[in-house]
């Protein structure tokens, strides 16, 4: 199952935009601190691509906003590479154009 989140109230009519979310899964360091064996939780910058999905929108004349042709998804097909004992965890990430943000339908 795959959650976007995502927010085009601003996106005006007759426009498409794009969104794509990405999940990465990272490694979870854990170091022992002190005498108090306390743990930190370190996340190291390693990051594996898992997942990525890739949906395109457009608004109608009336301003209505539709899912617009297709819906990409990417699956990695490289294996998990877990050490004993390692914690992973997922991270998603969503991306949207900048500049511009919308674009004029054609």
């Amino acid at each position: 199952m795959f959650v976007v989140i995502y927010d085009l109230r601003d996106m005006p009519a007759n426009h498409q935009t794009f969104l794509r979310q990405r999940t990465f899964s990272v490694p979870v360091k854990r170091e022992t601190v002190g005498h108090a064996n306390k743990e930190n939780v370190i996340q190291t910058e390693e990051r594996i691509l898992r997942y990525l999905v890739h949906l395109r929108f457009q608004s109608s004349k009336s301003g209505k906003i539709y899912l617009h042709r297709d819906v990409r998804l990417l699956f990695s097909r490289k294996s998990m590479e877990v050490d004993s004992g390692a914690a992973y965890e997922l991270k998603s990430y969503t991306e949207i154009p900048t500049n511009p943000h919308f674009s004029a339908r054609c």
